[in-house]
């Protein structure tokens, strides 16, 4: 069985695959990368796991917590798992709670991609804010965002400004739909700014939670004019792709650690970089520890003390 982790600053996703056929998954929201990888394992069934591979904003972190034995970017496990199930595909998105990805194929190569990092207007956590003002659940926007009959077009290149014209159009009246369908897509329009000076190919694939929202769903057919495909658990699409990349490296002796990652003795510490050769970036250093023994190091941006 391959396990497969996707740790990314909003929530973390994890899934068991036998060949390529899903068997278990969790989705946790992260509440910090050590209980959250704790519950997560918890929460799937006991198996023998023949190799375990990691993606994500946390993946170093948590490789060193679990015993990885591959690691990958985000990009190359949204395109493994998307073309894996749709050979043809000319663009993949993903949209994930705080960055956006867009990643163009040809001939099931990925020949570009974009990243937004800077603002997270163009991605999830901007929606689940305003429907949580608008005591809305996030399960509930696409729904309501189906409903809208009068289009409302919102300044959205902000997520603080949204917010606050969100509250002044709820407070002239406007039917709560129209809002929240224009929300949606304003999010869109910010996501489509990576498309900028690049060609969207005519098989459209949309992946990460967001894709789960039919009010975005339609947004990006309205904005491409064409259909979007949205696959089967989008939301568990990087976690699919890195089980996928690392059953293809043929491992033969994994460096999982089974129930050792529920020990109490791993904790962790953060430090200040005091400027090493006169460095002057001054890093916030992540110290995973087993007991008083060091795992690894992360957040170094000079890479001199990561591990």
């Amino acid at each position: 069985m391959i396990l497969g982790i996707d740790c990314g600053s909003v929530s973390v996703k994890m899934v068991l695959l036998e060949g390529d056929k899903l068997i278990a998954q969790a989705y946790l929201k992260n509440h910090g990368l050590i209980p959250t990888i704790q519950e997560g394992l918890k929460q799937l069934p006991k198996v023998k796991i023949d190799c375990a591979g990691v993606t994500g904003s946390g993946k170093e972190f948590v490789s060193s917590l679990i015993g990885g034995d591959y690691t990958d970017s985000e990009v190359m496990c949204h395109c493994e798992s998307a073309l894996k199930r749709y050979p043809n595909a000319k663009t993949i998105m993903d949209i994930g709670g705080e960055d956006s990805k867009l990643m163009l194929v040809k001939n099931g190569i990925l020949v570009d991609f974009q990243m937004n990092k800077v603002c997270g207007a163009g991605a999830g956590a901007m929606i689940e804010t305003i429907a949580s003002r608008l005591g809305v659940s996030i399960e509930q926007v696409g729904s309501i965002a189906l409903r809208s009959k009068n289009r409302l077009n919102l300044p959205a290149k902000c997520g603080i400004f949204l917010q606050s014209e969100v509250v002044s159009q709820l407070n002239k009246g406007r039917a709560l739909e129209d809002i929240l369908m224009g929300v949606c897509r304003g999010m869109v329009g910010n996501y489509l700014l990576l498309t900028k000076g690049k060609t969207i190919g005519e098989t459209v694939i949309l992946q990460g939670a967001v894709a789960k929202n039919q009010g975005v769903v339609k947004a990006f057919e309205e904005a491409l004019n064409c259909p979007v495909i949205v696959p089967e658990h989008p939301e568990l699409a990087g976690a699919i792709g890195i089980a996928l990349l690392t059953g293809e490296q043929n491992i033969t002796h994994t460096r999982y650690r089974g129930d050792a990652i529920f020990d109490t003795k791993y904790r962790t510490e953060v430090r200040y970089c005091n400027g090493i050769d006169g460095c002057q970036n001054h890093c916030e250093l992540l110290y995973l520890y087993y007991g008083d023994k060091v795992l690894t190091v992360s957040g170094s941006r000079c890479e001199r003390l990561n591990k």
